[in-house]
């Protein structure tokens, strides 16, 4: 699938805590704090070094900061791993996608320094970005990309389309050109409709025009009771020519834990998360493919083999029978 020396861009994941409870974000049940098999750690700067050695990072041309379940703002030594990035590859270009509802400005400028791109999540404008980023300030976010932007950071307003945005979205669009932003990128994730509960289970607002179930103790138990199985969500669905992005990118991803998946959307902790959701049953399918995949007990170069087998998957016909529902999902055209 890809070789070792032609890797050129890491996703990497530092953390798995995170600050906000965005209601669709798989660390949490529709914002209600849940843990459903994900590990709760930092990747800590000597498990960098390990995992990235100087010769390694010579050779990329890009890392990605943004993680499938945390936020980079959450781990204590996240300036500390992009400086030793930096040492030993001062061309390569760093990303970091974050809510920016956390740290102090000293923090924003020394990422300012070490000359990464950052991605804030603003979702809207005071009145809506709360809506999805629960848990996040609004104008604490816009004064930590202030700081930012001061030091000569090179800032990106990323917003996520929903319904109750919608309407903001030239005022967004405008704001963060007067701010200082670099670029303005709009998503459309597929995260408009659906239930919002607080950390008591209490359900504060509806996203979208959902009409379904909003009694949180019959959602919760619903969830936790039945089990989901690949068969339930491939029914019907037609096998598709795969465009691999990894592939393409020359591209690995790195979990918080050192583990190591060919992209994000194999890499949620497939041996222990997802019970209840549409995860488990494509972790069902990728955890028996899964083979010494960890960078912190062997090297990255043996960690990436078992990727064959993912693209062994593709030669197969019948979900069921072992292709990966995930692949076509993904990157099936």
């Amino acid at each position: 699938m890809i070789e070792y020396k032609n890797i050129r861009e890491v996703h990497l994941e530092i953390s798995t805590f995170c600050n906000a409870a965005c209601p669709q974000c798989p660390r949490n049940f529709n914002g209600y704090p849940h843990n459903d098999g994900y590990p709760e750690l930092n990747m800590t700067l000597l498990q960098a070094k390990q995992i990235f050695q100087p010769q390694f990072l010579r050779q990329l041309t890009r890392i990605l900061i943004n993680g499938n379940f945390g936020d980079l703002v959450m781990n204590p030594e996240s300036t500390d791993i992009i400086e030793y990035f930096k040492e030993h590859n001062p061309n390569i270009k760093v990303v970091i996608s974050t809510n920016g509802g956390a740290r102090k400005r000293e923090f924003w400028q020394t990422l300012a320094r070490l000359d990464a791109k950052v991605m804030f999540c603003l979702d809207g404008l005071e009145d809506t970005h709360h809506l999805y980023r629960q848990n996040t300030s609004w104008s604490k976010v816009i004064e930590n990309a202030k700081s930012f932007i001061e030091a000569g950071g090179w800032a990106i307003w990323k917003m996520i389309k929903f319904r109750h945005n919608a309407h903001q979205i030239n005022d967004c669009r405008s704001l963060a050109q007067q701010l200082g932003f670099k670029d303005f990128q709009l998503f459309d994730q597929g995260r408009d409709t659906g239930p919002v509960f607080d950390k008591n289970g209490k359900l504060t607002h509806v996203l979208g025009d959902y009409r379904g179930e909003t009694d949180f103790k019959v959602m919760f138990v619903d969830w936790r009771s039945e089990q989901q199985t690949i068969d339930r969500y491939s029914l019907g669905k037609k096998v598709t020519k795969i465009s691999c992005e990894t592939r393409e990118k020359r591209s690995i991803y790195i979990a918080a834990n050192g583990d190591v998946f060919p992209c994000c959307w194999t890499g949620l902790y497939p041996k222990s998360f997802g019970r209840g959701s549409y995860s488990e049953a494509i972790n069902s399918q990728i955890s028996p493919l899964m083979h010494e995949n960890s960078a912190l007990e062997f090297p990255l170069e043996h960690c990436i083999k078992w990727f064959k087998q993912v693209e062994d998957s593709w030669k197969k016909d019948q979900y069921t029978g072992g292709r990966l529902y995930i692949c076509d999902q993904t990157c099936g055209h």
